[in-house]
């Protein structure tokens, strides 16, 4: 393929993935990594170092906005971050010396959590106030940091799938409290390990060229797609929309999961 036909459709990729983001609050990643790997053939390494690096970019334009709002709680996105290092840098280390099948099939399987977690999910908690930071919800907190961490080094994903209604049903933070501060925590972590893959894969499993270029081809289709999937989830019923996705989300659980037991 060209390299001009490959930048192309890596940046409609980016669009494509942060429309989805962006309008359902479920992240690009779900789209990205398949579409990297399946699609595009390219390593899963390298998919899941580009989705962290555009979990960065995508994650920063939207906090700003949030940090305009009034929504962010600088103390709760200290302690997920302790959390959250901690489980990039455990999950970078596992990730890069596992079979790349095996993270084919364990992406597959998560896919399938995150219908299953969507359809079964209990109504947004509307409740008001800020979190009270008792020792014990800081254990809490920084707990499901790590679990952001790993997800983020073993898949590729920012961990709002599982942040967000964590902090809404179990720590009862207000729904738009909750994805703010899950944003927030995703930049230090997502960023941190994008540089840890790169630094330890890069030259064995591909260049370093070919990383920076696919990641900033894809990252500003991403950060126009998010904006746009944004302003669509203001003017229409995104609910059947998320129908169509989930099943969208299923065909490419069954294709990771094949490729990685290579059926």
């Amino acid at each position: 393929m060209e390299l001009g036909l490959s930048l192309a459709l890596f940046f409609i990729t980016g669009i494509i993935s942060g429309l989805f983001g962006g309008m359902l609050g479920i992240g690009g990643a779900t789209i990205l990594v398949p579409a990297l790997t399946l699609i595009f053939g390219l390593p899963v390494y390298l998919a899941i170092g580009v989705s962290l690096l555009n979990n960065v970019a995508v994650s920063t334009s939207a906090t700003m906005r949030y940090k305009k709002r009034g929504l962010l709680n600088r103390r709760v996105i200290l302690v997920m971050n302790l959390g959250s290092i901690l489980g990039i840098i455990i999950g970078t280390f596992i990730a890069t010396r596992s079979p790349e099948a095996a993270i084919k099939v364990f992406f597959g399987a998560f896919l399938l959590f995150m219908v299953a977690n969507g359809l079964l999910r209990r109504n947004a908690v509307d409740s008001v106030g800020m979190v009270e930071l008792t020792p014990k919800t800081e254990v809490g907190l920084s707990g499901l940091g790590f679990v952001m961490g790993l997800l983020g080094a073993l898949l590729g994903l920012g961990g709002g799938t599982v942040a967000v209604p964590t902090l809404n049903n179990v720590f009862k933070m207000p729904l738009k409290q909750a994805i703010a501060n899950s944003l927030a925590t995703v930049i230090l972590a997502s960023a941190l390990g994008a540089v840890i893959y790169f630094y330890l894969s890069a030259g064995a499993l591909f260049s370093a060229e070919e990383a920076l270029l696919t990641a900033f081809t894809i990252v500003p289709g991403s950060i126009i797609g998010a904006s746009l999937g944004a302003r669509i989830s203001e003017r229409i019923d995104t609910k059947y929309i998320k129908y169509i996705f989930y099943a969208m989300l299923l065909y490419i659980a069954y294709n990771m999961i094949k490729s990685g037991l290579g059926w």
